[in-house]
């Protein structure tokens, strides 16, 4: 997961609760109160898939992940892919191998 996240994206955090970062909040029409967002977005900082917060576990983020580099036209890695089945197939481990 970590290294999808540091080749594929570029990780921005904005805090609900600092001063600094309320223009922000309110571009992306976020309210102060919500949940742990994860959003993809494309360089003119459009959603490339919808908005959703409560995103908990790693394979379901994985899903995510795939389907916004899909939507950016980038072929995602294999792995990433094997992420996000395995919450759809309950595994309950993954073994992986890198060339």
């Amino acid at each position: 997961m970590v290294e999808a996240i540091e080749d594929q994206f570029i990780p921005v955090v904005i805090f609900n609760n600092k001063k600094e970062d309320e223009e922000l909040l309110k571009s992306f029409s976020e309210p102060a109160w919500n949940n742990p967002v994860v959003r993809f977005l494309d360089g003119d900082g459009k959603d490339l898939i919808p908005r959703k917060d409560s995103v908990w576990q790693v394979a379901p983020l994985a899903e995510r992940m795939y389907a916004s580099l899909e939507a950016a036209g980038r072929k995602p890695p294999a792995y990433l892919r094997a992420m996000a089945l395995g919450w759809r197939y309950s595994l309950q481990r993954a073994s992986f191998a890198m060339l």
